[in-house]
């Protein structure tokens, strides 16, 4: 079982007939796995390069810059970053802020990471905000 399929059945009950969206998703394999419970995942990145066709009936792709959505305030049930803080945390202030306003009431934003520079990051920017839940350590943000 591949890792995006382990996390997508820890999250579940946030995944499951939701309105999804992967920030910074390079590859897609998280929107990918979720596409299979969600009623739709909507995954952004600057670079589609990495996507190599992966896109299916329920997952949507665009290029966009996470800190600067065009989504209307408060249109997804989750957020999910995976394995991205490393590469987005100079920018962390404005796209948490971007994910708070596209996010709806009840909401949650889940940021995993596996990858040492990952989780090295995450763990001074979370603190004790983030738990490991097995191999992922996960830093969870309610609206």
């Amino acid at each position: 079982m591949k890792n995006t399929d382990i996390l997508v059945k820890l999250l579940t009950a946030d995944i499951e007939n939701k309105m999804i969206l992967e920030v910074a998703c390079g590859a897609a394999d998280f929107s990918v796995s979720a596409s299979d419970y969600s009623d739709s995942v909507y995954c952004i990145d600057l670079d589609a390069r990495r996507l190599n066709g992966r896109l299916r009936e329920k997952l949507h792709f665009q290029v966009m810059d996470a800190s600067k959505m065009d989504y209307a305030d408060d249109t997804f049930d989750t957020i999910v970053l995976y394995n991205a803080f490393y590469h987005i945390q100079s920018q962390w202030i404005e796209i948490e802020r971007e994910c708070r306003r596209v996010l709806k009431a009840e909401g949650v934003i889940y940021v995993v990471g596996t990858w040492k520079l990952d989780v090295h990051v995450m763990a001074n920017v979370f603190g004790k905000n983030a738990r490991w839940r097995e191999q992922f350590l996960i830093a969870e943000i309610r609206k």
